[in-house]
Formats: structure tokens, C-alpha cells, sequence
């Protein structure tokens, strides 16, 4: 089981100022660091407080818990839900037919997410400390954050997500430590490059978890 407080924001065009800034950060699509996937959803009617999905040989069940409500991030002045999830993941026997019959040639209820992911963690220390981290690097308290693009019924999106996890039960503090560092280092760069003030991409209505998001389109 693995517990996680999210905020996540989806989007119908580019990113182009969030795809600068993880391009200044030496991340690209396309790039090393970029990982790719497709992961196939189960679409349940008035189910977004559930998610399940086929990934890499794994089912996946993800439950809502607790919506905590809309919060302001101060930093660059957006708004965003910050959500509290429950997953858990069981490993596929490779000879199950079912599985692979919606993995090769899809079933009705089902519907395939490409996702190319540019991400990093925030590693929190034990001593206050507070340090950036690769992606499959496995670390007991932190927040990580992502950019993803992603390609559904031949439609391109993006999603901005922040995922905190702890081993202690500090879930609400790591989001919060997270999304401080990851929002003033983009308002630095945002400063400092100067990108057009609608360039992020953050508006109203678009902040959301997977689930809500796939229901939606």
C-alpha cells in the first residue's frame, strides 16, 4: 500500500513556460531523463474518486480518501486541489489472458494513456536538510515533481503534478515543503527569464486527479 497527498493540473495546450523550465533544469521529451510508458485506465462511470489501471505487468487500484479542498500556493499565486490517495498494486500473472487482450487490442470501458514523464524528488532529510533527487532514486520523505505529456485517442495533453510520500506520516507537510520549493524555483526562472505572465499555463477548473481528468474528455 502507498499513501500520497497530490495536486495535479491538466492541459488541453502546451505548457510551453513549464516545458522551458524543466528544459533549463536540462530536461527534455525526447531526452534521457524522459521516461515513456503507456498505461491502459478503466473508465468507471461517476468514478472519480477511484482509479484503475494496467501498468508494466502490474494492476494498480488507486482510491480517493480525502479531497482537502482547493489551496492557494502563494508562490506564483495559483490555485490547485490537493487530494489524499491510497494505492495498491498486484503483480499480473503473464499468461492472464484478460490482461492481455486489453493490452494489445483494448476492450470496451478501457482506454490506453501514452506518457512520456520528465520528473525529479525532493529529498527531505532527517536533519532539516533538503536536497533534489533522480526520479528512480527510492527516499523515505519527499515530494516529487512532474511534467508529463501525454497521447489519448491520438490527442496530445500535459499534466503537472506534484506527489508527496512519507514513511513517518508527514504527507501534508511534505506536499506543502514540496510544492514551496518547486513554485519558487519557477518563479525565480520565471523572473529572471521573463515569460510572459500567461506562459505557465495554470488556470481555473484544471486542477484535478487522473480519474476526474479521463471522465472528462
Amino acid at each position: 500500500m502507498y499513501s500520497s497527498y497530490e495536486a495535479r493540473w491538466f492541459f488541453s495546450d502546451p505548457p510551453e513556460g513549464l516545458i522551458a523550465w524543466f528544459a533549463s533544469r536540462n530536461m527534455v521529451f525526447y531526452g534521457p531523463h524522459a521516461a515513456k510508458r503507456v498505461d491502459h485506465y478503466l473508465l468507471i462511470d461517476g468514478g472519480k474518486n477511484i482509479g484503475v489501471k494496467l501498468r508494466e505487468g502490474n494492476i494498480e487500484a488507486k482510491h480517493l480518501v480525502n479531497s482537502l479542498g482547493e489551496r492557494q500556493f502563494p508562490e506564483l499565486d495559483i490555485k490547485g486541489t490537493v487530494e489524499y490517495w491510497i494505492k495498491w498494486s498486484f503483480t499480473l500473472d503473464v499468461a492472464d489472458e484478460q490482461s492481455q487482450d486489453i493490452i494489445k487490442e483494448g476492450r470496451p470501458h478501457w482506454i490506453d494513456v501514452a506518457k512520456e514523464r520528465m520528473a525529479y524528488t525532493y529529498h527531505f532529510r532527517e536533519n532539516g536538510e533538503m536536497e533534489e533527487a533522480p526520479l528512480n532514486e527510492q527516499v523515505p520523505e519527499g515530494c516529487q515533481v512532474e511534467l508529463t505529456r501525454l497521447l489519448i485517442k491520438n490527442q496530445n495533453y500535459h499534466t503537472f503534478g506534484l506527489e508527496a510520500f512519507s514513511s513517518s506520516g508527514n504527507l501534508k507537510q511534505n506536499l506543502e515543503r514540496g510544492a514551496a520549493a518547486a513554485f519558487s524555483a519557477l518563479k525565480a526562472w520565471h523572473e529572471e527569464s521573463g515569460w510572459p505572465d500567461d506562459g505557465l499555463g495554470f488556470g481555473e477548473g484544471v486542477s484535478m486527479g487522473y480519474p476526474a481528468f479521463l471522465l472528462g474528455l
